[in-house]
């Protein structure tokens, strides 16, 4: 029954980790990557003193006023530009004479203003400016429309979490020296075609079985937090409520406060409560009706607090500090480093890319040691018919 189970779960799942697996590789370098393919996007040469979030925001909005910045980055590396999403307001579609009409990504000289380059995110499909934002969007929800392909990844990873458990208990020896007899399955001994995919496959998978548990568990957070995720951690430890942890305003909420005095309000929360961190990103959330501010560098996500404030009047209504809360608090807060290895700055990320080749690996091998037993199957069937026909 397990080895039935472990069969047609590989092959549903097999398409779709093969897929998250290659794209996952290669996002682990996201902005390296989309630098190398899109250099003008990252040359931002101007010099003197820098804009102010309201006076970038503007740049963007005065091109289109249909649109509206939601996020702006404030962490500028040296010579580099500011990265700024926007959204469109209610009403008309918003486009704009020149460039890409349906842009809401935008790359600034944080100096002079000057739009970079620009985009639309998660566009399909392969061109030099849509690759990386294509990738890493269908990584996350196979580019398909609404929370459709969210869930589907999701189940995804259920699935594969399961499988995993389900692989590793197939490899355990039925008789004793139990350790003796298991060792073998830890190694690649070759031979025949089905021999070493066999091998590759069992071995791989023992090998790694922490990393992609780990990895696994993950992926349900980024896609089923909600749904799966945080209600199985309730069970162990309690979490504590966030500005998100309500329903959804009615009606969203326009921005009506310039992002200059939500940030200089935020500065001054922060220094009240002992932060000696520089915010690096602000953005606001129409559908909750709040700005929210990090403080500290995007890669070093685990001691990175976040400051939220009303979006009416500026004033602090939450945060969120990293290691402060419940141990269900701090298990939360270290998926999404944990699935981008930025909880480990470059070797994480290293380590996650070659997890993601890896997992195709596991479920390429799968696939064609199914393939290999099936065409035996059919040669045996084939080969008994003709004998019983004579």
């Amino acid at each position: 029954m397990l080895v039935l189970i472990h069969r047609y779960v590989g092959l549903t799942t097999a398409l779709f980790l093969t897929l998250a697996g290659l794209t996952g590789s290669l996002i682990a370098f996201n902005r390296e990557l989309d630098a190398l393919l899109n250099p003008a996007f990252y040359a931002a040469k101007a010099d003197g003193p820098l804009l102010s979030p309201e006076q970038l925001a503007s740049k963007v909005e005065a091109r289109d006023p249909r649109l509206s910045v939601w996020s702006i980055s404030l962490e500028r590396t040296l010579g580099g530009p500011v990265e700024l999403r926007a959204m469109a307001r209610p009403g008309p579609p918003a486009g704009a004479s020149g460039g890409d009409p349906a842009a809401d990504w935008f790359s600034l000289d944080p100096v002079s203003g000057e739009i970079l380059g620009m985009r639309t995110w998660g566009a399909c499909c392969f061109s030099r400016e849509r690759l990386v934002p294509f990738l890493y969007d269908f990584h996350h929800s196979l580019s398909l429309p609404g929370a459709l392909g969210v869930l589907i990844m999701g189940a995804v990873a259920l699935f594969w979490l399961f499988d995993s458990l389900i692989g590793v208990a197939l490899t355990l020896p039925l008789g004793r020296p139990f350790f003796r007899k298991w060792r073998s399955a830890f190694t690649i001994k070759g031979g025949s075609t089905f021999r070493l995919n066999l091998d590759w496959h069992r071995a791989a998978g023992l090998w790694l079985f922490v990393l992609l548990i780990i990895v696994a568990v993950s992926s349900i957070a980024m896609n089923l937090r909600t749904q799966v995720f945080e209600p199985v951690v309730k069970l162990f430890s309690p979490l504590t409520p966030t500005p998100f942890s309500g329903a959804l305003l009615a009606e969203p909420l326009e921005r009506s406060i310039s992002y200059d005095v939500a940030l200089a309000r935020a500065e001054s929360e922060a220094r009240a409560r002992g932060w000696d961190l520089p915010p690096t990103y602000i953005f606001y959330s129409p559908a909750f009706g709040l700005f929210g501010v990090r403080f500290g560098s995007g890669d070093a996500m685990m001691s990175s607090p976040w400051l939220y404030l009303d979006g009416r009047t500026a004033a602090p209504i939450g945060d969120v500090v990293p290691r402060a809360g419940t141990a269900g608090d701090t298990f939360l807060q270290l998926q999404f480093p944990i699935h981008s290895g930025r909880i480990a700055g470059l070797p994480g990320r290293i380590l996650i890319a070659a997890i993601g080749l890896a997992v195709a690996g596991l479920s390429i091998t799968g696939v064609v040691i199914w393939w290999i037993k099936r065409r035996a199957r059919r040669g045996r069937a084939s080969g008994t018919s003709m004998a019983k026909s004579r």
